[in-house]
This record gives structure tokens, sequence and C-alpha cells, in this order.
């Protein structure tokens, strides 16, 4: 980045010119009770100025101050207009352009200007003088990237206001039976094919950015070698967003092989397989600029004995394995050069948990290129109001968070903001959201109301410490499950109860 600076020396003069009037060969003084005095000048001594910036000069009096038509500026032999202020005690001089590493003299004559109250009374001459300082160039931060790839990590966050996930699409598994081709996978859960006009209206709601949940390993072999087919798919949904210049993030979401770990497992056979997937990954985007960013993982968990979820807290060794993955991830795109040596890569933590981030067991990964990872995090808090509502016998529900509730998120912000952002490491919470409560007994439209209003504050709490939010919408509105539904894709529009959550979330990145 170049920065320009000019510093403005002044040395300033003040004449005051002996004023006198009479006939022949007589001469009377002329005595001024009240002298027309100099009280400010606009440009001060030790004042930064970029010599562009300089444009006008305004000279405030202790009287109201009348022009005259003869009245004469000069700056560096080059003449000068002078006008009256906006306030009846003000004189504009205006500047001729002005060039860098100069010396100038600002010279107005005496009687260009007399007091409203004595005509006769002349104004005393001024002059000042300056210097403007010669530009100079300081080291551009990585002068080393490519167009297109010069934002680190935090920078790069700056710009994304607040972004949406094509839930549920991407992502999906076909079930027992299935007998569509592997692109139809796409739409196998219930959603429609995902189109740019989708995209176009989530950036005219206000968002700028996109996350696409991927799974991988249900368009590839036994290896990992992915169809170039489902690459191709995956290109094309990117495209939509970066031709409407969003952002987007690009992950690998469910991909159950790893990301369900079993209690015995082959260390070894993961890397070689994830190593795999993500040299071709990073390979096939490599040309694209920093609207990409890729994510390593979504959330890592256990299975217990009996192969259900186990979403307990991690012990050491999880963690371990979820440390040396990410690892793993960063090398292995740093490995395919171009772009991506200089891309923003988001890591995560065991189960996108953000205590599990908060943990000291966690360690970011170590990076070749400095300042260009992200900090994953996912936050449905509290968890019996954003997601518990919806599920059917939840006994600890809740349709209303609790200022205490809302107090734990404030804090965990805080913390996440202490280790990670305050540290140059950014932080994006990937997931968040409400559902829509269809059971409130005070009925719908305060249950809107309410979802809203916790929408508003997670964005704006987030905001607080710079981390950015992408909301969780998995195209449900009024199903038995978790209805996250913000944008209907059908219509490419949002229903009326989802515009009430959509403002919430409007309202909380201003």
């Amino acid at each position: 980045m170049s920065r320009i600076k000019a510093l403005l020396s002044i040395v300033a003069s003040f004449a005051l010119a002996l004023v006198s009037c009479g006939g022949g060969d007589s001469e009377e003084e002329v005595i001024v009770s009240d002298p027309v005095q100099l009280r400010s000048c606009s440009i001060t001594d030790g004042t930064e100025y970029q010599a562009a910036d300089l444009k006008e000069v305004t000279l405030s009096y202790n009287t109201a101050i009348a022009v005259r038509g003869s009245a004469d500026a000069t700056v560096g032999g080059m003449k000068c207009s002078v006008k009256p202020g906006s306030a009846a005690t003000d004189v504009v001089i205006g500047l001729p352009t002005l060039e860098n590493g100069k010396s100038y003299t600002l010279s107005v004559a005496a009687g260009s200007f007399a007091s409203k109250a004595q005509p006769s009374e002349l104004s005393p001459a001024f002059s000042v003088s300056f210097t403007t300082k010669a530009v100079v160039e300081e080291p551009e931060d990585n002068p080393e990237a490519p167009a297109g790839m010069k934002s680190d990590a935090p920078d790069l966050v700056s710009k994304i206001r607040v972004g949406w996930n094509l839930g549920n699409t991407c992502e999906s598994a076909p079930w027992d039976g299935y007998s569509g081709s592997k692109l139809d996978i796409e739409t196998c859960w219930g959603n429609p094919k995902t189109t740019r006009e989708m995209i176009a209206a989530l950036k005219n709601a206000g968002f700028n950015a996109i996350r696409i949940p991927t799974r991988w390993y249900v368009h590839a072999d036994a290896a990992l070698n992915i169809d170039s087919e489902w690459l191709g798919r995956i290109r094309e949904i990117v495209d939509y967003a970066v031709s409407l210049d969003m952002y987007v993030i690009l992950n690998s979401h469910h991909d159950n092989w790893y990301d369900r770990l079993p209690v015995t497992y082959n260390q070894d056979e993961i890397n070689k397989k994830f190593e795999n997937m993500w040299r071709q990954i990073a390979t096939y985007f490599n040309d694209y600029d920093e609207h990409l960013v890729l994510a390593g993982v979504n959330e890592i968990i256990k299975l217990n004995a009996k192969g259900e979820e186990d979403w307990g807290a991690p012990t050491t060794e999880n963690i371990r394995f979820s440390n040396q993955l990410m690892q793993l991830f960063v090398n292995t795109v740093r490995a395919t050069g171009g772009n991506n040596k200089w891309r923003c890569l988001m890591v995560q933590p065991w189960a996108a948990a953000p205590n599990n981030a908060l943990s000291n067991d966690y360690a970011l990964p170590t990076d070749a290129t400095p300042h260009r990872l992200i900090q994953e995090f996912h936050c449905y808090d509290p968890y019996n109001y954003a997601i518990g509502k919806s599920l059917a016998d939840y006994q600890w529900a809740k349709h209303e968070p609790s200022a205490a509730d809302l107090a734990a998120v404030s804090t965990l912000f805080s913390r996440l903001n202490d280790k990670f952002v305050k540290n140059g490491v950014p932080c994006i919470m990937a997931e968040f959201g409400s559902t829509q409560d269809n059971k409130y007994s005070g009925g719908n439209a305060k249950a809107d109301q309410i979802r809203s209003d916790y929408h508003k504050f997670i964005v704006s709490e987030a905001k607080k410490y710079g981390i950015v939010g992408f909301y969780w919408d998995n195209n449900c509105f009024d199903t038995n499950g978790e209805n996250f539904g913000l944008l209907d894709r059908k219509t490419c529009s949002f229903p009326s109860r989802a515009k009430v959550a959509l403002q919430g979330i409007m309202s909380g990145v201003k």
C-alpha cells in the first residue's frame, strides 16, 4: 500500500499598513479605534497535507468583511481567487493547483477587503509561507502477490458485509436406491438446482458473500479422485457469485469418511485421501482471485461404539486429529502454488465450536504465507432457542433467548476477539441463524419479531469485534424439522415471515 504524506510548514507574517488620506499637500492620519485583525488561518504549522488537498485557505477576522473588487492574492506567482466565506467574518482564498515538494508563499495585498462597519478601514497585508513535502513511497505489503491477491486475511474479511449459506444442496447425499445422475444429487434433498438468479436475489437483498457447503466423496472414487463433471458444476455456482462481485467460501462438508470419526480409524489412510482431495480442488480453482476462500472442513465430530454421532466434549486425541488435518489442508493448498500461495484459507476447530477454538489444546496451523488464515466457528447459541424450539419433543426448548443467554454470546465473541482478531487472525462465523418458530404461544408475528431481534443482536454483536457472519439457509419454512429458510429458491424471493428475519440480519450489519 502506498501512502502520500505532505507536511505543511508555515511561517506567517502580518504587516499592518498605515492608512492615510487627505488633499493637496497635507495628509491626515486616520485613527482606527477597532482595527481589522486576523483571528485565525485555516492552515497551521505542523499540520500534514497532500498538495492536492490544498485547494483553499480560509482567513477569519474580528469583524464582518467586505471583499473589494480589486482584491489581490497570489501564491507562487499564480493568481488566487478571493471571495467571501460562509461566515460574514471569513474570506476564502482559492488556490491554484500546487505540486508536492515545493515551497510557496501566499500573499494577500492590503486593501483587498475591509470592515463592513467601517468601509474606509482597509485590511492589513497578509502573507504565509509553506512547503509541501515530496511524495514518499512506502514498501508495498506482499509485493510479490499477484494482481487480485493483494488482500491479507484482515483486509479481505473487512470487505465482507454479511454472507449466506447454500445449505442442503451441494452437500446432499443420495439415499439407498437412488437412481439419478451424480449431478442431480444437488437436488435430492428437495432443493431446486442452484441458479444465478438465486444468487442475484441475495446480492440485491444485501449479502455480498456466499458459502457453498460441498460434499466431495459421493462424486469421487475410493481414492478420492473427484469427477470432473462435479468440479465443473461447483465452478458454475462459484462463478454465479464471483460475476456479481461476491465473495465465496468453498469447503469440504459432510465428507463422512473423516468428519464422522469412528472409534478406530487409520490416520495414514485418511491423510492420503484428504491430501488428494484438496490437491485437486485447489488446483482446479487456482486461477480464481481473492474472491474465493477455501475452507478445510465443516464440523468434525466422533462416532461412538454404536456408530452414533457424539457431539460431546472432544478428547485430547480428537483435538490432535483435527489440528493435524488443518495443518495438512494448509500445506496441501500452498503446495499447489500460483494464486493458492496467497489465497486466504479458513481453518476450523473440532466441531467448528467456538469453545474448542478457545481451548489451549487448539493449535492454529503454521503457514508459509503470513496473515492469510481465517478462524472459522459456528454459532447457534443459545441452542435451546436457535434450534431447540424446532425440535418436536425437546423439553428444554426456548421461544425467546434470555438476557443472560445473549450476554454469554457477547462474552464468547469478546474472547474470540482477544485470542484471534487482536492478533491478526480474523474470524468468520460461517454458520449462524435461528429457525422459524411455528409453535410460539404468542403467535407468529411475535415469534418472527423475536427471531428478527435475535438475528440483529448476533450480527451486530459480532461486528463489534470485526467478526463476519454467514446465515445458514436450508430453504425449509414449514416442515417438521429445522426451518432455517430465508430465500425461497423457487421464486427467488423472501416470504413474508422470512422477510422479517432478513430485516433483522440487515439491521445488524448497519
